[in-house]
C-alpha cells in the first residue's frame, strides 16, 4: 500500500470520527460523495467506506456515552431572537416549510420513531433509519438514544448497518458500478 493509500485511508478515519462528533462542521455524505466520484479502485473505496462507517461508528458511542453519563446535567434552552434580517426570513422560510403537508408527515414519522427509543429494543429501528435515511436526525438520535434505555450494542449495531448501507449506495451509485 503507497502513500496516497494510506492518506485516503487516514482521511476516511479522520472525517469519519470528525463528523460523529461535529456534524454540523463536518459531513459524512460529503466526504462519501467525493470519494465515489474520485476513487478509481472498486474493492479500494469499498474498503475506504468500511474504515469510515467504523470510525463513524466510534464517534457516535462516544457521543452516546457522553449522553447516557450526563442526562442528569440536560436543561432546556430557550431560543435566542434572530440577529438580523437574513436570520429572522430564514426562520420565516422554515416556519412557513414546516406547515406544508410533506413536512407534517416527515414530523410525524419522525416523532413516531423518536417515541420508539424510550424502550430498549423498538429503538433499534428508529437508529436505523435515522442512520440509513436521517429521519430523524443521528445526530439528535444519538443523544437522545443514550438518554434512554436502548443498549449501547443495539444502538451500535444498527447505525453501523444503517451507514454502510447508505455510504455503500451513494458511492457505488456515483462510481457507477453496474451490480448495485
Amino acid at each position: 500500500m503507497g502513500g496516497e493509500e494510506l492518506a485516503l485511508i487516514g482521511a476516511a478515519i479522520a472525517v469519519g470520527i470528525g463528523a460523529a462528533l461535529l456534524p454540523v462542521f463536518v459531513n459524512a455524505e460529503v466526504y462519501v460523495v467525493t470519494m465515489g466520484a474520485t476513487v478509481n479502485s472498486k474493492p479500494f473505496l469499498a474498503l475506504l467506506i468500511l474504515i469510515h462507517v467504523a470510525a463513524t461508528t466510534v464517534g457516535k458511542a462516544f457521543v452516546f456515552q457522553l449522553a447516557r453519563k450526563g442526562t442528569n446535567k440536560i436543561r432546556m434552552v430557550n431560543p435566542k431572537p434572530p440577529r438580523n434580517r437574513v436570520a429572522a426570513m430564514s426562520r420565516s422560510v422554515g416556519h412557513s416549510f414546516a406547515q406544508t403537508r410533506f413536512a407534517k408527515w416527515i414530523k410525524k414519522v419522525s416523532d413516531w420513531l423518536l417515541s420508539l427509543l424510550d424502550r430498549p429494543y423498538s429503538g433499534g429501528l428508529t437508529a436505523f433509519m435515522s442512520s440509513l435515511i436521517g429521519v430523524p436526525p443521528l445526530a439528535i438520535v444519538t443523544i437522545l438514544a443514550g438518554a434512554s434505555k436502548q443498549p449501547q450494542w443495539l444502538f451500535l449495531t444498527t447505525v453501523f448497518t444503517g451507514r454502510l448501507i447508505q455510504f455503500l449506495a451513494i458511492a457505488f451509485l456515483l462510481h457507477q458500478v453496474s451490480w448495485f
